[in-house]
């Protein structure tokens, strides 16, 4: 991998990929199981019995999966950017979309090796940046577009600095004025309460959480977004879970959890 956070694909792929070995997946990424590697394995046997963490990184996913979907079924044609792409194999699930997989060169020659865009059920193309050295803005320039362009920016926000996040919106908002971001976003609270043990992990991976704070999504309404939809990942991962019991205490007497790591949906217009 090229850099630290890109290691980080790894760990979220293992998770999908695990989920969907279960007899009641969560997610079930039918096509994860193909990056799993001997470097994908190595990376799960540090995460595996996180038991909780790993059922809501498959659930962050599916909770995306499901709001593009609705986006996709209204219009088929829509762009979709996957920003930091790692192992996202959307555009092989989904139905619809004009797909565009942006990060390092080094995850997307081995993303061209194992899952070919040729098998996608979708127009997919993939971009490959240094994301040290090469602008985003840049590379994203021939995409340009007015239209309502969708961006998905999945466990990404959290590795990059407060300057980073606002550069990118910047860029989104240049090339893609109208765009839908879907992101997960952590409280600080959350992390160090919920989340300590998992990323003591990922930070000895050299991929630290950068800059957090209990008000994540301050910076996309500073910026112009408006919140189309907040989604609760570990109340959502209950449910999913056919977990109903559990799903209502955390929704109903739990809030720093049920707060603390959400799906959003934000529109800038």
């Amino acid at each position: 991998m090229a850099n630290a956070i890109s290691k980080t694909a790894y760990y979220t792929l293992a998770c999908r990929a695990a989920d969907a070995r279960k007899p009641r997946p969560l997610c079930g990424d039918s096509f994860a199981s193909r990056f799993m590697d001997d470097e994908a394995r190595q990376v799960w046997a540090r995460f595996q019995y996180f038991d909780r963490a790993n059922e809501s990184n498959a659930a962050r996913h599916q909770i995306i999966d499901a709001l593009v979907q609705e986006e996709l079924d209204r219009a088929p044609d829509a762009r979709v950017v996957v920003l930091g792409a790692g192992f996202d194999t959307r555009a092989y699930r989904l139905r619809g979309g004009l797909w565009l997989e942006v990060d390092e060169p080094a995850i997307l020659t081995l993303k061209d090796a194992k899952l070919p865009v040729t098998e996608a059920k979708n127009p997919l193309e993939r971009l490959p940046i240094d994301f040290a050295a090469e602008s985003l803005a840049a590379k994203l320039a021939p995409y340009q577009d007015s239209r309502r362009t969708h961006v998905i920016i999945e466990g990404v926000l959290m590795y990059l600095s407060d300057a980073q996040r606002r550069d990118m919106l910047a860029v989104l908002q240049q090339v893609f004025p109208h765009h839908v971001v879907y992101c997960d976003l952590m409280r600080a609270s959350f992390q160090r309460e919920y989340s300590r043990d998992v990323h003591a992990v990922l930070a000895s991976m050299g991929a630290s959480f950068q800059d957090m704070t209990d008000a994540p999504e301050a910076l996309f309404l500073e910026t112009g977004h408006a919140v189309a939809s907040s989604t609760s990942v570990p109340v959502r991962a209950q449910e999913l879970a056919g977990k109903r019991v559990p799903a209502f205490i955390l929704r109903r007497f739990m809030p720093a959890v049920r707060d603390g790591y959400r799906i959003w949906k934000f529109e800038r217009t």
